[in-house]
């Protein structure tokens, strides 16, 4: 029995370390810097595929002698295909009932507003993602035509 693309690529990536990801992988690629824990700091990738999207937790390693980051994935979100109107945001996002550090979320933008679809905590001393009520999370966009 085959494994799915989402199966295969977390079966590839999970605990890869890498400087780039090959080109031909994420066609749709947005990487940002997450925050510290303890000694290592993390970032995140979202990785547009055409079977869908995947979120890359990632933890920097070390630093090549030519001064370029090794990341190693240490957890990856398969996520579903986002839709036109959706945005896939690892910054800018808080619960409302919580102090959380870290919030990944999938928002669906409309002229006047983000609205959180699905949103999952960082939970970085274990390296995980917990989901959270999408409900309890609220984003903003760094874009001006929305405003807090």
């Amino acid at each position: 029995m085959g494994l799915s693309p989402a199966q295969a690529c977390t079966h590839a990536w999970q605990g890869k370390e890498y400087t780039e990801l090959p080109a031909e992988f994420c066609p749709g690629y947005a990487d940002a810097l997450l925050g510290k824990q303890g000694l290592y700091e993390y970032g995140s990738v979202v990785c547009d595929r055409k079977e869908g999207s995947y979120f890359f937790l990632q933890r920097l390693v070390r630093y090549t002698k030519n001064q370029k980051a090794v990341w190693k994935i240490v957890q990856i979100k398969p996520l579903s295909k986002l839709h036109q109107d959706e945005l896939a945001l690892s910054q800018g996002c808080q619960q409302t009932d919580q102090d959380r550090q870290a919030i990944f979320a999938i928002v669906r933008e409309d002229s006047k507003a983000l609205t959180t679809r699905r949103a999952w905590a960082i939970d970085f001393s274990n390296e995980a993602l917990i989901n959270l009520d999408p409900t309890t999370v609220i984003c903003q966009s760094s874009d001006p035509r929305f405003v807090p």
